[in-house]
């Protein structure tokens, strides 16, 4: 005989799925207001000193996330490189974490701290960049990487709360995620200083947080 508990359990699932349902069936059935199309091709070859170089985007992984569009670019300067990833998806399974991702391609994180860092002057947001920096290691290599969800209307680091802004958000508004990668220095805080430049510069000037 099914329990009490296991009731209350199995009634708040389908509550949530029907919920869910009815949602995704208003939104299907309502006019859908003009998808945000980002224009990735706007972002400078030339970074605070850095020169670009735009790589071949894997067709395979862009299927795989679902995207509407990418951008893959390397940038190198006298005292490093920075790679560059912008991912632009309507709907919200198209979300990736890094967290996730970077221990499914078998890095380790070694340290990940949110941080908030103030957005361009022209940015559509008033409101501070919400990202996070990692440090990551495989077979004794090591890498620095930040990343930033850009919703209508604000940033977040967190996974789940940019699944939920993309969902119950505009029809077809979607979301961009930045991805940064650098080399480390043997000065941490350099390292992660030119992935904030880099961060609250060009990537999120052209990709983020776009209008509601």
């Amino acid at each position: 005989m099914m329990s009490p508990i296991t009731r209350r359990y199995l009634t708040a699932i389908m509550i949530l799925v029907l919920t869910a349902a009815a949602v995704e069936g208003l939104r299907a059935i309502s006019a859908a207001p003009a998808a945000y199309e980002p224009d990735f091709a706007t972002l400078p070859m030339e970074i605070a000193g850095y020169q670009g170089q735009s790589r071949e985007v894997d067709e395979f992984i862009r299927k795989y996330l679902g995207a509407e569009q990418m951008l893959e670019r390397l940038y190198t300067g006298p005292d490093g490189w920075v790679t560059v990833s912008l991912i632009y998806g309507t709907h919200w399974r198209n979300v990736h974490s890094p967290v996730s991702c970077f221990p499914a391609q078998g890095w380790l994180i070694v340290t990940d701290d949110p941080i908030q860092v103030s957005p361009p002057a022209n940015s559509p947001t008033s409101g501070p960049i919400h990202a996070r920096l990692l440090r990551v290691t495989k077979n004794d290599q090591y890498r620095l990487a930040a990343f930033a969800f850009c919703h209508p209307g604000g940033t977040t680091s967190n996974w789940t709360y940019q699944g939920w802004k993309v969902f119950t958000g505009p029809r077809g508004a979607g979301g961009v995620i930045i991805i940064l990668n650098t080399e480390p220095t043997p000065d941490l805080a350099a390292g992660q200083q030119r992935l904030k430049q880099f961060l609250t510069t060009p990537p999120f000037r052209y990709t983020g947080s776009h209008p509601a």
